[in-house]
């Protein structure tokens, strides 16, 4: 099919923001969506395309409509094309609405263009019916519009002409549910009976996956991935697309929502624009900036690792006790800055597992365990930052009693080597963390003067004072009352939000699972089953154990 839009290393230039050279096309009658937090340039694109950028920018590369270069046209000849061969309807109604005209005076002079003026009223009317607003809507003036009524008549104003592309900035953000669920109705009803495209800008994910058959996703001015919809969104490559995932609202309808962490620098603009907020990044990554590289069909990524990587993977492992199989041939893998919830019923194996990939039982078969792709070296990943901590079940076999909190917490830095005079001050940073004092009455108190939850809070304080990349919490909650557990589970969390770590939980709370996981599996004698979102919100939860 013949393009409708060619976009040949556009950029722009402001003082304080910059949109990077981007490539890309879409075809007539296609729908395009350009997803990205605030701020990623989204906008920025949508002014560049239309020629509507303000004064300041400085716009490059080449943008073509219809076959036409529209960047290097006379404004003049630009207005030509616009209403009847493109047209952009944008998020900010105030700004493109005339507020001393009515709205049947704004569309007049719409159809001017084209339409003598006996024919407008039914136009009008046919228009307003279309986009869910009533004929009596046309004697209003715009400062008597709800923001969805405001977007619903941009959009009128956009098809009027019925041109061949449209623009929509954040279409939907000023609807309420039901008005959202209409405009994606009418927007897929334009598309297929009029042969309208549409480049939908957006943070709305649903609308995104409702509408769109390809997907641009934008950060920081940079294009980031891009792919087929459905696979972009089923299984992102980019650990930016991944948080934006995770953290919509419309897309976790049962899980907490987490924002991406952030940034923990100043951008140097030289490297990644994400290294900042990633949990995978390298020292490379704050000083070589990415491009955009083909990985698959139909997808690109930028990224210096080639996209998100496993921190820990194991093939075919099998323990046995004896003569007794615990387990046989289990695979498992867990991704940089991702939380895995290992579910099923007491003795399936869940904790024997556990110990085995953090190191602590070797007597196991199978293809062995790779870590960030080296062999695992456990006695070194557990004396070293960026390795593997565990949290034991029991916090009180865990703990030695005998001991203070200090030393309780300060014992792998200890052996680490840490230099002695940083050892306090990252105790006492850890305890405030976990939401425990760092006085020096708390720091002296014995483990055995603690409570129950503040033993499990020493414990996880211990295991992160070695700023692990893993960490392995086997029923951290199983001997917890429910305001605890709760507590627990969100500091866990927040912490990993916070610190970028991967998380591994053993439990068999798969309420809990539900809440906080990116993935669950569902440990049986068959080995590991990964629970899709209808089966462990849907299902009798006694039944998914069965």
């Amino acid at each position: 099919m013949k393009d409708i839009l060619k976009v040949n290393s556009l950029s722009v230039a402001y003082s304080d923001f910059e949109l990077h050279p981007l490539s890309f096309s879409m075809q007539e009658g296609e729908i395009l969506a350009i997803i990205g937090e605030s701020g990623s340039g989204k906008t920025t694109l949508a002014r560049a395309i239309s020629c509507l950028l303000k004064e300041d920018a400085e716009p490059g590369g080449e943008v073509i409509i219809d076959g036409a270069e529209v960047l290097s046209m006379s404004e003049s000849e630009r207005r030509k094309m616009r209403l009847t061969t493109f047209s952009i309807a944008f998020q900010n109604s105030a700004e493109w609405l005339n507020p001393t005209m009515s709205l049947r005076a704004q569309l007049n002079e719409i159809l001017d263009r084209v339409m003598k003026r006996e024919r407008q009223e039914a136009r009008m009317l046919e228009l307003m019916e279309l986009v869910g607003l009533s004929g009596d809507d046309l004697s209003r003036y715009p400062k008597e519009l709800s923001g969805g009524m405001a977007q619903k008549f941009l959009l009128a104003g956009a098809i009027a002409l019925e041109p061949k592309l449209v623009i929509l900035d954040e279409p939907t953000s000023s609807m309420d549910v039901k008005s959202r669920r209409d405009f994606s109705e009418l927007i897929k009803k334009l598309n297929s009976e009029k042969g309208i495209a549409f480049l939908i800008i957006t943070h709305d994910l649903s609308l995104a996956a409702a509408l769109s058959k390809r997907v641009i996703v934008l950060y920081e001015g940079h294009v980031v991935e891009t792919g087929r919809t459905m696979q972009l969104l089923e299984d992102p490559r980019h650990p930016y697309t991944r948080g934006l995932i995770n953290a919509s609202m419309s897309m976790n309808l049962a899980r907490d929502i987490w924002g991406i962490r952030a940034a923990d620098s100043p951008y140097n603009r030289k490297g990644c624009p994400f290294c900042r907020r990633c949990t995978q990044s390298l020292p490379l990554c704050h000083e070589k900036a990415p491009s955009l590289e083909e990985c698959g069909e139909d997808r690109q990524i930028s990224c210096n690792r080639g996209g998100i990587v496993a921190l820990m993977e194991a093939k075919s492992l099998s323990k046995a006790y004896g003569k007794q199989a615990v387990f046989k041939g289990v695979d498992f893998l867990i991704h940089y800055g991702e939380i895995v919830s290992l579910v099923g019923k007491a003795g399936v194996g869940k904790t024997t597992l556990a110990r085995i990939l953090a190191g602590f039982d070797e007597q196991y078969t199978g293809n062995g365990i790779l870590f960030d792709s080296e062999r695992a070296d456990f006695e070194l990943l557990h004396r070293t930052k960026r390795g593997v901590q565990m949290v034991f079940q029991d916090s009180e076999s865990a703990l030695n009693p005998h001991m203070t909190v200090k030393e309780a917490v300060s014992e792998p830095l200890l052996l680490s080597k840490e230099a002695p005079d940083s050892i306090t001050p990252a105790v006492i940073k850890i305890l405030k963390e976990v939401g425990l004092p760092g006085d020096d009455v708390f720091l002296r108190k014995k483990v055995r003067a603690l409570s129950g939850g503040q033993k499990q809070r020493v414990s996880v304080a211990r295991a992160l004072t070695m700023e692990p990349a893993l960490l392995i919490a086997d029923e951290p909650t199983s001997m917890l009352d429910p305001s605890s557990s709760a507590n627990l589970i969100r500091m866990l969390k927040t912490l990993q939000n916070q610190h970028g770590f991967s998380m591994l939980i053993i439990t068999h709370d798969l309420e809990c699972a539900l809440k906080i996981s990116d993935r669950i599996y569902l440990f049986t004698e068959n080995g590991l089953k990964r629970l899709l979102p209808s089966e462990y919100v849907t299902a009798n939860l006694e039944k998914v154990f069965d």
